[in-house]
């Protein structure tokens, strides 16, 4: 990762001289996604994040073990902790024609809080009538996403612990780079090309969620070690990934985020 810092040295100083800082507008980790317990199949909850709030909707079982569904807007001031008003609701059949919203009643039966531990786990509290719920969830996998293709973007990294301390730096960005990623089911190559420089990271793809991973090892430069892209989102037009490299000669732990745009025919 040293390597591709050095490539895109010249042009980052260009840059600094026009280029207007950027704050960040993200208010955390994306939280939306289907969570359960692996071994509790049967139950779950699905959250849905937009900025500071989530919603969130919780399939469970009651008293009688009749099936019951409870609704809850969640808010949070520091991305770390979320919580609101657990809410039960019963409504007209569901095949009554015309649906009659006012016979829709909203009754609140306890609170919610959601708090994660991870970027694809977290903790889950809920009272219902004065029953208080504790959960350890984790993200529920549907499929292994196909991260393959060509993609043009930039990367921010910083770089520290390098048995040659003039090889650390801060975090800083390197622009136009290019992200190859090659798949067969779950072995993949994560490729970061800079001005010719390569870094490629081989490993085994795993799925949380929305989120992928590759753990494996990497080789770029001067350098060799292992690796981890985590947070791998693929989207039709895009790809976004954080990653981490440990040099095992050169002692340099890189970590960062790429994100990308997918380059078509």
């Amino acid at each position: 990762m040293n390597a591709l810092r050095r490539a895109a040295c010249v042009v980052l100083a260009a840059l600094s001289l026009v280029a207007t800082p950027a704050s960040p507008t993200a208010f955390s980790v994306d939280q939306s996604d289907i969570y359960y317990v692996a071994a509790e199949s049967g139950w779950g909850i699905q959250l849905v994040q937009r900025g500071s709030i989530i919603f969130a909707t919780i399939f469970i079982y009651g008293p009688s073990g009749a099936p019951t569904w409870y609704v809850a807007t969640m808010n949070s001031t520091d991305g770390v902790t979320w919580t609101g008003d657990l809410l039960a609701t019963t409504g007209p059949y569901f095949a009554t024609v015309p649906f009659n919203s006012a016979n829709v009643t909203v009754a609140k039966v306890g609170t919610m809080t959601w708090v994660p531990t991870s970027a694809t786990a977290g903790t889950l509290t809920y009272v219902v009538n004065g029953t208080t719920i504790v959960k350890q969830v984790t993200r529920q996998s549907l499929t292994l996403d196909n991260f393959s293709g060509t993609y043009i973007g930039a990367l921010h990294a910083g770089v520290t612990g390098c048995m040659n301390p003039s090889d650390n730096s801060p975090p800083s960005d390197i622009p136009f780079a290019t992200i190859t990623v090659t798949q067969d089911g779950q072995s993949s190559t994560f490729s970061i090309s800079v001005f010719g420089i390569v870094l490629t990271i081989t490993g085994t793809l795993s799925q949380d969620g929305q989120f992928g991973s590759l753990t494996g090892t990497y080789s770029g430069g001067d350098e060799i070690g292992n690796a981890l892209v985590s947070q791998m989102n693929v989207q039709i037009n895009s790809l976004t990934a954080s990653f981490a490299t440990q040099s095992t000669n050169i002692g340099c732990l890189t970590t960062g985020y790429v994100a990308a745009v997918r380059s078509r025919p």
